[in-house]
């Protein structure tokens, strides 16, 4: 007579069980990502023209006009794209959204500064280090300010630090024992210059 209680059938049972709710987890948090969260990653992915000029730009076939000193907000997924523009001699070149969508895309390959914004209530100037940002020195505290002409400038905030997003004057960050919170911005070069001037006096 089988024994209907074999302590190896228990055993596969309960590894079966763990397994599906291991699954249905991964399904519900993937649902709420794709609900929730990614709605909440408010994020652009822009074709930046800082030039005097207006600007045409050509993107996986389709046209943009973009008009001088302005930039245009477009739907790209991750991923691999081609790029046209006759003005600055970018004929049908590669285009990588990576690891995000979000950012600048930067066909005049113009300088734009990465820095990291700094919200605090501490004093923590002596621990600043200057740095030569294109002549001027700059004072940061998380590491040297990133120069760039890259062809895609990715928002590593993924939805807070884009050129068209204005970086806030505060933000408090609740977290215990936390001296400082930072925020990554993209700005281009004159505005991280006035960025910096006004808020570093």
């Amino acid at each position: 007579m089988a024994n209907a209680t074999n302590p190896e059938n228990k055993k596969l049972t309960k590894a079966h069980i763990f397994l599906l709710v291991g699954v249905l987890a991964a399904f519900i948090i993937y649902g709420l990502y794709e609900v929730v969260w990614k709605t909440k990653l408010n994020g652009t992915t822009l074709i930046d023209n800082p030039t005097g000029k207006p600007l045409a730009v050509t993107i996986d076939g389709t046209d943009y006009e973009i008009p001088a000193n302005s930039f245009e907000k477009i739907d790209l997924e991750i991923g691999h794209h081609k790029i046209s523009c006759k003005a600055y001699q970018i004929a049908d070149q590669d285009l990588h959204l990576d690891p995000t969508e979000y950012g600048v895309i930067n066909p005049t390959k113009s300088k734009y500064v990465i820095y990291n914004i700094i919200y605090t209530k501490k004093d923590l100037s002596s621990k600043f280090k200057a740095y030569q940002v294109e002549g001027k020195e700059i004072y940061s505290l998380l590491g040297e300010p990133e120069v760039t002409t890259a062809l895609f400038i990715p928002d590593r905030t993924l939805g807070k630090g884009n050129i068209d997003d204005k970086e806030p004057a505060f933000e408090n960050y609740n977290r215990v024992n936390q001296d400082y919170a930072f925020l990554t911005k993209i700005f281009r070069l004159n505005d991280f210059f006035e960025f910096y001037d006004k808020n570093n006096k």
